[in-house]
């Protein structure tokens, strides 16, 4: 329901914008508590130092989404030459690899309030968001088991270790997720 009255306000917005009628929310933010049904409206000013809109704005364009999300196209080649299958494990193969290597590392890659919800055992927490190979104290020679929410992020992970030279690498393919429906089916999931 929520989606579907913000929705409508948006859509409100836009016509008035097409026609050039109306009071637009230009420079108004609008808040909507759905459990008390109330609208606030709140004044924003226009910060100077906005990099979008301020005095001197230094963002012109759209980010290329394509490349920023990994996501690559039907017919389209990777930008790099990593073949992911070579890296990726099911969750049954995973956790057996794992077990059987005692000095491997499993590392997650997910953020913290993730890492609060649910976790595999024996996991470390790298986020994504602050992951580099450099400063991760992680061992070039020790086997890394790399994981996430659903496996592009952990793989994302992968390919800059396998960029600052880190061989062995194994990545779990359905990440957490799929883990807690064939392996922990105890595990909390969101």
């Amino acid at each position: 329901m929520l989606p579907g009255v913000v929705g409508l306000i948006q859509a409100t917005e836009i016509i008035k914008l097409i026609l050039e009628n109306g009071v637009p929310l230009i420079g108004r933010l609008l808040l909507y508590d759905a459990m008390k049904m109330n609208f606030k409206e709140v004044r924003v000013r226009k910060d100077p130092q906005c990099a979008l809109c301020g005095d001197h704005p230094s963002v012109k364009e759209l980010i290329d989404y394509q490349a920023f999300c990994d996501i690559h196209l039907p017919g389209q080649v990777p930008q790099d030459d990593i073949d992911e299958s070579l890296y990726e494990l099911t969750p049954l193969e995973f956790k057996k690899a794992f077990d059987a290597d005692s000095s491997a590392v499993m590392v997650d890659v997910r953020e913290t309030f993730e890492w609060d919800i649910c976790r595999i055992e024996g996991s470390e927490l790298l986020p994504l968001s602050k992951f580099d190979p450099a400063t991760s104290g992680l061992d070039p020679d020790t086997t890394i088991f790399l994981y996430c929410y659903m496996g592009k992020r952990s793989m994302l992970a992968l390919k800059e270790l396998k960029r600052a030279g880190f061989k062995k690498l194994k990545n779990l393919s359905g990440g957490i997720d799929l883990w807690a429906e064939e392996v922990d089916t105890d595990m909390p999931r969101y």
